[in-house]
């Protein structure tokens, strides 16, 4: 019998080999239509992508500072205090609302396109601070609507190929009243963006893979290990 342990480890490397075929396979074998609930895609617990988990953990340790200035204005630094603004008047809002006025208020930040040699991703408050490119601003949406009360199960990070300039791109998708929300960079909250192919996604929980069953043959192992010695 296979315990978990092992199987938690073997995905650990799996997942970085399969996050790095987002740079490196094949963007055709993905999808268009984004679901929550299709199970076969998910891959691995979250915590088995270190990045990610690091994220996850400088969040939680800023958000210390980010809870006390939303219950004491004068706890707030300059960067949080327009932040905490928005908390507060988004409480007694709709879900529906919560999400339009998470997207207004991240998409308003300063776009700060890092070297690819630099680029990191960046906490929400970090965020706010330093601003930051696509994949900032979807992170940063996250968990704007996780700290509206929006469960894990139905806010995530999404990794697309964008057809249209032919590069990757960074949305979050929000499961809401049976139907699906993409956030991007500019605009109001979308149903359907067609120029997109979901690849991967990821929340607190877990991992998904949209590439999953839909491979070709030339993302043979000998290639994932190349892409995956990459990131």
């Amino acid at each position: 019998m296979t315990t978990r342990a092992p199987l938690h480890s073997n995905a650990a490397r799996f997942v970085l080999a399969t996050l790095a075929l987002l740079y490196f396979g094949n963007s055709d074998a993905s999808t268009r239509t984004y679901s929550f609930g299709a199970d076969d895609q998910y891959l691995t617990r979250a915590n088995d992508y270190p990045r990610w988990a690091a994220l996850v953990t400088r969040h939680a340790a800023q958000s210390v500072e980010i809870d006390a200035c939303i219950d004491d204005a004068t706890k707030c630094p300059k960067s949080l205090k327009g932040y905490r603004e928005v908390v507060l008047s988004g409480r007694d809002l709709a879900p529906a609302q919560k999400v339009r006025l998470a997207n207004k208020f991240i998409n308003t930040r300063r776009w700060n396109i890092e070297p690819r040699r630099d680029d990191d991703w960046r906490t929400l408050e970090d965020f706010l601070k330093f601003g930051g490119d696509c994949e900032d601003y979807a992170i940063a949406k996250y968990f704007v609507l996780r700290q509206f009360g929006f469960s894990v199960d139905d806010v995530r990070v999404a990794i697309t190929w964008d057809a249209r300039v032919q590069d990757y791109h960074a949305v979050t998708v929000v499961h809401l009243d049976d139907s699906v929300l993409v956030l991007d960079v500019d605009g109001p909250p979308r149903r359907q963006m067609a120029d997109y192919r979901f690849l991967f996604s990821i929340n607190e929980s877990g991992i998904w893979d949209h590439k999953a069953g839909k491979r070709r043959h030339s993302d043979s192992p000998e290639a994932t290990h190349r892409g995956a010695q990459q990131l």
